[in-house]
């Protein structure tokens, strides 16, 4: 079935008149004619009452129109769903490892429905490597991750914030200095596999004076700031991390040599997210539209 023909009917029981339908829609009346005539056939229905003039709905015929408008209105949605923008539209699967969610999703839900109205998400959690397996696989079409400098081939990341890193510890363990700590308290180490984890460990192997009297390794940064606020030991960790949980009893020491993380939307390198990348980025965050922020993965 044409929806053209659809679209006549609904002309005709607008205006009430075959003659003003024929001329709003540029047809001629008889072209009109036949093809509801058509459209009854295939329908196996009598849709117009033609033992009067002008020729009226039957009760089947506003039926009909009742339907067929509630196609048409689906019809003209899918067209502009389609139709190519800039907007971002369809069904996206996001993943973000779980440091990054706490903090970021909020906001993106927000943005999502005020700038992408027509696009809706669905998203998981994960380590950052893992979460960059599945975009290459295609099971998620992007991931928010952070960059250790070891992303795989395939991957195009877009910088969306760097963080700086910064030991953490209660102001009693702090009476001595950075040495003392490192040698009398107990280090809270944040899982080693993941992105962040990754960073922490290669930066107490490059300084042999950071090496922790005891490592306790934890996977949830609330319980290792809930430790560290206890006078237990002290951490090192981004400072949207140490802030978040942080208590009154804790104090800051910035490292001596700069240490960042780099949280990133990953995607495949010319995958079909194409030009609607630099969009989710914005809406994650991300500090530019330009395309100055983006680097490839190596």
């Amino acid at each position: 079935m044409q929806t053209r023909s659809l679209r006549s009917l609904l002309k005709i029981a607008k205006v009430g008149s075959f003659v003003q339908a024929a001329d709003q829609m540029n047809m001629t009346l008889s072209a009109l004619s036949m093809q509801m005539k058509a459209l009854e056939t295939e329908l196996q229905v009598v849709l117009f009452d033609r033992s009067v003039r002008p020729p009226r709905l039957t009760p089947i015929g506003r039926s009909v129109v009742e339907k067929a408008a509630l196609l048409l209105h689906q019809e003209d949605a899918l067209t502009m769903l389609c139709r190519p923008s800039d907007t971002l539209a369809g069904q996206f699967r996001l993943g973000f490892v779980m440091t990054a969610a706490v903090r970021l999703l909020p906001q993106f839900l927000e943005r999502a429905r005020a700038f992408a109205p027509d696009a809706s998400f669905a998203f998981e959690t994960g380590l950052s490597r893992s979460l960059e397996n599945r975009v290459l696989s295609g099971q998620i079409d992007a991931a928010v991750i952070t960059d250790a400098g070891d992303l795989q081939d395939g991957i195009e990341a877009q910088v969306l914030r760097e963080e700086p890193f910064v030991y953490a510890a209660h102001n009693s363990l702090l009476a001595d200095d950075l040495q003392g700590l490192f040698r009398s308290a107990t280090f809270f180490h944040f899982m080693p596999q993941t992105g962040i984890g990754k960073q922490i460990a290669r930066h107490m192997e490059e300084h042999a004076h950071a090496t922790a009297a005891r490592t306790i390794v934890l996977d949830n940064l609330e319980a290792i700031m809930e430790c560290v606020s206890g006078g237990l030991g002290y951490t090192l960790l981004p400072v949207p991390d140490v802030e978040r949980y942080r208590s009154e009893a804790v104090n800051t020491i910035p490292l001596p040599a700069q240490l960042r993380r780099v949280l990133v939307l990953a995607t495949l390198k010319d995958g079909t997210l194409g030009r609607h990348r630099s969009k989710l980025a914005q809406m994650l965050g991300g500090a530019s539209l330009d395309g100055s922020s983006r680097r490839d993965g190596v």
